[in-house]
């Protein structure tokens, strides 16, 4: 099924550069717009387009969600990796976000450097929703955040990985946004899981959220209000990206509607035309939103607006009584942590600005290193699919790995 799919790609791939283009593409002779395969394919089938060889994991969660992991295990020369690497998502997104921006994907990189890597998929996203025994239309099954996200999917995966590889406590983590506040979760409530782990390395950690610049924060007031809404009205999920988005992205490296293709991408995430190419957008929204529940997002929402704590999820007072046994929520233990990381940020990020990542860095005692990434264009995205990527985050962090496992070894 997946050579046939394959197949499908490469023979519409004409059909639909003629259809990116327009007519008035097609007219003039101009090549601005090119359909690339890995918009129709899933993960495991882009890493084998690109050569790389790829597992399919299922791993179960200790409260029963089903998560889909994949696993590039060597190179392209068929050289299994050694060190083993865990590489976590940020909101909405998925494994496929480590492996859409070509040859220099971080994901590519990790496998052409010696590194065994996984991928992760949280619960609720398109490769990761199903449960031992709740349907993904029951209520049950989206009640989660990004707490749950840290103290049960990342476990049940670390020991997995573990397992596998021989090699407990050697594991290296990176997350990118969501997927870095998976990892201070971890760190600060369950410390004998997170000795599994060598060096967590967050890109754009995203913790305290004071300075949040998105325009998303100024929906937070109404928090409390949406989340009634959401729950009454059975809304528990924010579905996966749709064809619509997709089709409608094709018109967005066009001087007519590149502007307001702009304005929306920086209302969502933040967008700077230097550092993202718009020409990526269909395989970006081909893949992205992968689907999350509504109380993750909720979640951050309250972080927002919550003065400048980190906590868990605040059901009300009544219902914060009943869950903790106080009035608010209880605040993750920052100082507890034990385990070394390592911080990327950048100035253009609206989500994690650097006033507060500098705040977090102070609240950490293990931080052993961190890196503003160059220049005042990169934001919160570009980690992921932007065009300075490799120069300003993936070269730099690769030194950081050789740097700290060598270090490590002559002790």
């Amino acid at each position: 099924m997946g050579q046939l799919n394959m197949v499908i790609a490469e023979t519409f791939d004409n059909f639909l550069n003629i259809l990116c283009k327009g007519f008035e593409g097609i007219a003039s002779g101009k090549d601005d717009c090119q359909f690339d395969p890995d918009e129709v394919l899933d993960v495991p089938q882009i890493v084998r387009r690109h050569g790389y060889p790829v597992e399919t994991h299922t791993i179960v969660t200790e409260d029963g969600y089903l998560l889909g992991v994949h696993r590039i295990p060597g190179n392209k020369e068929g050289q299994p990796g050694n060190q083993p690497v865990l590489l976590q998502h940020g909101l909405m997104g998925s494994s496929a976000d480590w492996v859409l921006n070509g040859d220099t994907t971080l994901a590519f990189l990790l496998a052409d450097n010696g590194y065994d890597v996984w991928l992760n998929n949280a619960r609720g996203n398109v490769y990761s929703k199903a449960h031992t025994t709740l349907p993904p239309y029951s209520s049950q099954f989206w009640n989660f955040s990004w707490h749950e996200m840290g103290t049960r999917d990342l476990p049940a995966v670390l020991y997995h990985i573990g397992n596998e590889t021989q090699k407990p406590g050697e594991i290296i983590y990176i997350g990118h946004s969501m997927g870095t506040t998976m990892a201070f979760v971890l760190t600060s409530t369950l410390p004998s899981v997170a000795k599994t782990v060598k060096l967590f390395v967050a890109l754009a950690p995203t913790v305290y959220m004071t300075h949040v610049t998105s325009p998303v924060r100024y929906l937070t007031p109404f928090t409390s209000d949406i989340s009634w809404l959401a729950r009454n009205l059975g809304i528990n999920q924010l579905k996966p990206s749709n064809k619509l988005l997709k089709f409608l992205s094709y018109g967005c490296e066009k001087k007519y509607t590149k502007k307001i293709c702009e304005n929306i991408f920086f209302i969502v995430i933040g967008y700077d035309d230097s550092e993202f190419d718009l020409r990526m957008l269909p395989k970006v929204l081909s893949h992205d939103p992968a689907g999350s529940s509504t109380k993750t997002v909720l979640h951050y929402s309250q972080e927002i607006r919550s003065e400048g704590k980190f906590q868990r999820y605040d059901y009300g007072t009544k219902e914060n009584m009943q869950i903790y046994g106080t009035p608010q929520p209880p605040e993750y233990k920052l100082d507890k942590i034990t385990r070394p990381f390592y911080m990327f940020f950048a100035e253009n990020d609206i989500f994690a600005n650097p006033i507060d990542v500098e705040r977090l860095i102070q609240a950490v005692p293990t931080v052993v290193g961190t890196t503003k990434v160059p220049g005042t264009t990169f934001g919160h995205i570009d980690y992921i699919f932007g065009k300075n990527a490799y120069d300003y985050v993936y070269k730099p962090l690769l030194g950081v790995l050789q740097n700290y496992t060598m270090e490590q070894e002559s002790y």
